[in-house]
């Protein structure tokens, strides 16, 4: 079953990223409730992760990525992307007040799991500041 498993999540993580960014060039504008989807997979990813861990162990990512060209490769790319994510992520969180550096360790040891939380906090606050009926009274 795991091996079946393994075969197919891949094309669906694709296919996912697919959809997600044509919807996200259709739809530009970020609706409200917007952060949920990226808490949603953040939550999803994380879950899948752990039974990853539990099952094989928290370095065998590391296996793979210095294995050949190919891993190096891959790895590099992904360590690229995701500072690219929250270098670009980083000015509009700290305009709605998180501070960056618990949220920059959080995706230096998860990866996208602490990214796609650390835009859904962002996107909520944003959501928040830009709703009144939100706003405190002093």
């Amino acid at each position: 079953m795991t091996g079946s498993l393994y075969a197919i999540l891949p094309a669906g993580a694709a296919l996912g990223f697919v959809c997600a960014v044509t919807l996200m060039a259709l739809r530009p504008v970020s609706r409200p409730g917007g952060w949920q989807w990226p808490a949603l997979l953040s939550a999803i990813f994380l879950a899948f992760s752990l039974w990853v861990v539990a099952r094989e162990g928290p370095l065998g990512f590391w296996t793979l990525h210095s294995a050949n060209g190919w891993g190096v490769q891959v790895w590099t790319d992904l360590l690229m992307a995701g500072a690219t994510a929250v270098f670009l992520l980083l000015p509009r969180a700290r305009a709605v007040g998180m501070r960056g550096g618990p949220w920059v360790v959080l995706v230096a040891c998860t990866g996208s799991i602490g990214l796609l939380a650390m835009l859904a906090r962002c996107l909520f606050l944003e959501a928040r500041r830009a709703d009144p009926s939100t706003e405190t009274a002093p």
